[in-house]
């Protein structure tokens, strides 16, 4: 069992310099794990966040966190498939925190018994519950914010959380690697309608993340898996906060409608370091590298 060298390890949460002072955030499926994490680093620099989680528990627990670190978060607790129901949440967060004017679209619904299963034997019931309820997690709550902001005249950013089986897929996950195709063109559609607004749409692609407790070890199962990623360990949670973070920050205010893999390499690769005919080089095998070049 190997562990990844300590160089390429990112810290859960890094000190804000408060880059985001005065923004309003609600970040979706924030209970835990990666929307734990990006709710984390955005309150770290500063804006108010909505942790938003169908968890009441897992976002207190979360809000708690926030809080004791010296930043500003409350429960955003809502069923997002119901349309009413974020209409309802965005005015609570007003109420509480002001308007929403970053918004990540992180969570999303397991539903239907087979929709983790093969192609074969998924249920049409099932694939319709599952993309009537994704779908709709994602669109509604960004169409209520960009209402919102356009009836202020104010700018805002909306990040949504992918997956790479948006563009490789996983076996048995047709609905999963569906929703997250569509959640990809609907990134570059939404920024298309509402650049003139000001409003960005950007999107988040990770590759394999290590999400309990931002561990980057996962066993020899993980080893096998890392030495297919380019960088040789998967994501943590914090490296995809990092993404986001740029994508709601001022940083990025001339960036839209665009696909940003965390993937430590994996989509650019053509196959993995196993099925090469010859090793890789790696920095142990280059002993012949001539001395100049050598640094």
């Amino acid at each position: 069992m190997s562990n990844a060298p300590s160089r390429w390890l990112a810290p859960a949460v890094t000190t804000g310099h408060g880059q985001l002072e005065g923004r309003v955030g609600l970040v979706t499926g924030a209970g835990r794990n990666i929307g734990a994490a990006i709710a984390r680093r955005l309150a770290a620099e500063g804006m108010a966040v909505a942790v938003g989680d169908i968890d009441i528990r897992s976002a207190e627990q979360v809000v708690r966190a926030i809080r004791d670190a010296g930043g500003t978060a409350v429960a955003a607790v809502g069923d997002l498939a119901d349309v009413d129901a974020v209409d309802q949440l965005f005015d609570e967060i007003e109420r509480e925190l002001g308007p929403v004017d970053a918004l990540v679209n992180n969570a999303y619904a397991r539903v239907g018994a087979t929709c983790f299963a093969p192609f074969l034997k998924v249920a049409v019931e099932d694939w319709q519950a599952f993309v009537a309820a994704n779908t709709t997690m994602f669109f509604a709550p960004a169409q209520r914010m960009a209402r919102r902001l356009a009836s202020l005249g104010a700018p805002g950013s909306i990040v949504n959380i992918s997956s790479h089986g948006a563009a490789r897929a996983h076996r048995e996950h047709i609905p999963y690697d569906s929703v997250k195709g569509a959640m990809e063109s609907f990134t570059r559609a939404v920024a298309v309608d509402l650049a003139p607004w000001g409003i960005r749409c950007n999107c988040v692609r990770p590759g394999a993340v290590a999400v309990e407790d931002e561990k980057l070890d996962w066993g020899e199962e993980g080893d096998l898996r890392s030495a297919q990623i380019p960088l040789g360990r998967p994501a943590s949670p914090s490296d995809v906060a990092a993404s986001v973070l740029y994508l709601t920050s001022a940083e990025s205010s001339y960036v839209t409608g665009q696909i940003f893999n965390v993937d430590g390499g994996m989509a650019v690769q053509a196959r993995a370091p196993q099925v090469e005919p010859q090793p890789p080089a790696t920095p142990g095998t280059l002993t012949d590298v001539p001395s100049r070049l050598r640094g």
